[in-house]
């Protein structure tokens, strides 16, 4: 398994230094400043954010990952963070288009509305910051990885739909995106257990 993972990750250095750590970079920023952006819109925008909490709110329901209870689902989380990564990633395969900044903008978005949110109730930003940690320090720069790994893949079929024979083949692309995922997979599941069963009680700690 050790010499697995070291293999994929030889992998991933390649891509690494071949432009992926550029497009991490650039994906890193824009995810922050859209971030910002969309905070300070919904706070200047009452009817804004009321809308875009309504649709926030029933995209967090339709994920499953809050039972009944209210308790947290560790598997629905983990399900549903490979599912994005796998999407954002496979997004990238279709050329010209940069479909994985359209995930990284709606992403964004969420977090600047929830946090606009709980400004405009008059709740402390500092519990909004404490639910997206300690789980948010795997969660987030694995969500960024993914964005910028197909934002990168889709540079790379648009270059050889251009007839660039030194821009990765199909099936070098697809490696890459297996590749990450692999590296990803415990990143996730280590996020997925600490959103479930210690972001709430570093929560609670704070309240108290």
């Amino acid at each position: 398994m050790r010499g697995i993972l070291q293999h994929h990750l030889q992998g991933l250095k390649a891509a690494w230094d071949d432009g992926l750590r550029q497009e991490v970079f650039r994906s890193a920023i824009a995810f922050c400043v859209l971030a910002v952006i969309a905070f300070g819109a919904a706070l200047a925008l009452p009817d804004l954010r009321t809308q875009l909490m309504s649709w926030a709110v029933e995209a967090v329901s339709g994920t499953g990952a809050i039972r009944e209870d209210g308790s947290i689902s560790a598997l629905r989380i983990f399900s549903n963070n490979v599912e994005a990564c796998v999407f954002t990633m496979a997004y990238g395969l279709v050329p010209f288009l940069q479909l994985p900044a359209l995930a990284l903008g709606v992403n964004a978005m969420l977090l600047g509305v929830l946090a606009a949110c709980y400004a405009a109730e008059g709740s402390s930003l500092l519990i909004y910051l404490a639910a997206l940690f300690p789980h948010g320090l795997l969660e987030f720069p694995a969500l960024i990885l993914s964005f910028a790994v197909g934002l990168y893949v889709c540079g790379q079929a648009t270059r050889r739909c251009r007839r660039d024979e030194t821009a990765l083949r199909l099936w070098d692309r697809l490696l890459l995106i297996s590749r990450t995922l692999f590296v990803l997979l415990p990143v996730l599941a280590a996020a997925s257990l600490l959103e479930a069963y210690v972001t709430p009680a570093f929560v609670s700690l704070l309240i108290s």
